[in-house]
């Protein structure tokens, strides 16, 4: 690349920060001419991404790149958003869409580019992070815009449980950031999770629990994720309910497949019942079977003395009969 001496290096350090891409506007600011490009091009030592954006080497281009080729193209006022937001924070999650999403202020057009995402926001500066580079908009608005676009409901919860999970934020601050997304598609459904979240819910199964078995049937309210110590380490309890010493814990495929997650589980039970505890454990059964999974549940807390009795959750209901 021909380049003034004097800009020579700052050239090649902004190309390295960027993965290899770079703007017209930053090769002509650094002494590159137009005619310099296309020789470079015809000459297969670069290759033009966007209109107006290039990349310094020729073969398949890496995420990073791309991220960097579509913010460019974009414009200065753009910021990634979504599940490239999300990829960029580092945030652990399944991002199967490998397409750049790029937000741009309402007012702004862009011609349509390949592989990439645009939306546009009334309010996208209030909404962003500038301090990062590329801008991009704050995590709890990427996990919104995110989990608000999931296919079903059981996707949107997956975005918002597994991030608060994470630790990567919490439900407070995801209910609040909501309010600065007045425009989003089915906040109620958002504001319900989120909800759940607040109590104590990580994820699908314990909010199917909650849903379909404690709620459906009139069970008592459980404490969630309950912090306990067992000889000096620290574990939660999926769902408690301390006046009669019944836990229910339920179990997804992640985390129980190899030997030492159930091993762990195993001293977590056996802790429990040698303080007088009795731990009942669900898989995704109840997801399909609710009602027989509120009988046990049921059984067993008034076998510890609850007094109530559960409802039937609808007429088809075992309980019914």
């Amino acid at each position: 690349m021909e380049e003034r001496s004097e800009d020579r290096g700052s050239f090649a350090e902004l190309r390295g920060w960027q993965a290899g891409a770079f703007s017209r506007a930053q090769a002509v600011a650094h002494g590159i001419t137009d005619k310099v490009l296309l020789g470079r091009r015809r000459a297969r030592q670069l290759q033009r991404v966007h209109r107006g954006v290039y990349v310094d080497f020729t073969g398949p281009l890496p995420w990073e790149t791309r991220m960097w080729a579509a913010w460019l193209a974009c414009g200065p006022e753009a910021a990634l958003t979504g599940p490239t937001a999300l990829r960029r924070y580092g945030v652990a999650g399944n991002w199967r869409d490998e397409r750049i999403h790029v937000a741009l202020p309402h007012s702004r057009r862009v011609d349509p580019k390949s592989g990439v995402i645009v939306t546009r926001h009334r309010n996208l500066s209030s909404l962003v992070q500038a301090s990062r580079e590329p801008p991009t908009v704050r995590l709890e608005v990427a996990l919104l815009i995110t989990a608000a676009a999931g296919e079903d409901v059981s996707r949107r919860a997956a975005v918002l449980f597994d991030a608060c999970r994470q630790r990567r934020t919490t439900p407070s601050r995801l209910l609040a950031e909501l309010d600065s997304l007045p425009e989003l598609p089915g906040r109620r459904i958002l504001q319900r999770i989120l909800a759940e979240a607040d109590e104590g819910v990580q994820s699908f199964l314990e909010q199917a629990y909650l849903r379909r078995v404690e709620r459906a049937h009139g069970l008592p309210r459980a404490r969630r994720q309950v912090r306990a110590v067992d000889e000096g380490v620290v574990v939660y309890r999926d769902s408690e309910y301390p006046p009669y010493d019944v836990i229910v814990e339920l179990d997804g495929q992640a985390g129980h497949l190899d030997s030492a997650s159930r091993w762990r589980d195993m001293t977590r039970d056996n802790a429990a019942a040698t303080s007088g505890k009795l731990t009942l454990r669900f898989g995704y059964q109840l997801v399909s079977e609710p009602c027989l999974a509120a009988s046990q549940v049921a059984a067993a807390l008034q076998f510890r003395g609850w007094p109530g009795t559960p409802c039937p959750c609808s007429p088809t209901c075992s309980l019914a009969r």
